[in-house]
């Protein structure tokens, strides 16, 4: 299963957000990278099938998000966690992933089953039965990501995953990705968890793709300077800005 985008384009009003954006991601963890406004969460909008674009398309394997026949077994395999998360305060963790699952296509039984699965995979066993209302920010953070992995997508899109979570979460949530099957994107601000996982990365400038490579890639030839980190400082040189500075 991988994902493919073909000169995708999106604007907002006279703002172009995305220009002419094309890639292609195999199996595994790809980072995508850019400082706020480049367009990352708009392109992950776009792969979620919530934004349709200006221009391009968008593919699942053989399957356009866009496309009316073939856009609900599209959806079927991907799942988006969005950086800015609310869930009804009166329900319970358990019944806002369990609802997702249902959505998604599950019986009850298999949904509820799936939540109990997930939630103690993001470490909120002791917490799944708690209303929304009850939860803290870091809490709501770890049900939108077992939302997202409830019904096993093949594509998993994650925008600021460990936003909110404390070091000790922020490990457990690394090991969780880093044993996912399937294809990850995930945007980060956060350069230990691009250094931890990522095998590839994507770069976006000003709605731009400029660096489409591995991590190798990104981070070769660099010097040494204790100052950045290799994965800062190859981003920082991918986007035309002098490492040092």
């Amino acid at each position: 299963m991988s994902m493919r985008m073909s000169e995708i384009s999106y604007a907002y009003g006279s703002v172009m957000a995305l220009d002419d954006v094309s890639f292609e991601l195999a199996p595994g963890v790809t980072a995508l990278l850019g400082v706020n406004g480049a367009g990352k969460s708009t392109l992950l909008s776009v792969g979620a099938g919530l934004l349709a674009p200006r221009t391009g398309t968008a593919m699942v394997s053989s399957r356009s998000l866009f496309a009316r026949r073939e856009r609900k077994e599209a959806l079927r395999s991907i799942a988006f966690m969005p950086q800015q998360v609310t869930f009804p305060s009166v329900l319970t963790a358990r019944d806002v992933v369990a609802y997702s699952g249902w959505l998604k296509g599950m019986s009850g039984g298999r949904a509820d089953r799936r939540a109990r699965e997930c939630l103690v995979a993001v470490g909120l066993e002791e917490k799944m039965d708690r209303k929304c209302a009850d939860l803290s920010g870091g809490m709501i953070r770890r049900v939108a990501l077992a939302q997202a992995l409830v019904s096993e997508p093949e594509v998993l899109l994650l925008d600021e995953p460990s936003t909110g979570l404390d070091p000790e979460q922020r490990r457990g949530m690394v090991e969780l990705i880093r044993g996912l099957p399937g294809t990850v994107l995930m945007s980060s601000h956060v350069v230990e968890d691009v250094a931890d996982l990522a095998e590839t990365v994507l770069i976006l400038d000003e709605g731009r793709l400029v660096f489409n490579g591995t991590m190798d890639q990104l981070v070769s030839g660099l010097p040494d300077n204790g100052r950045r980190s290799p994965v800062e400082a190859g981003f920082l040189r991918a986007i035309g800005r002098k490492a040092g500075a």
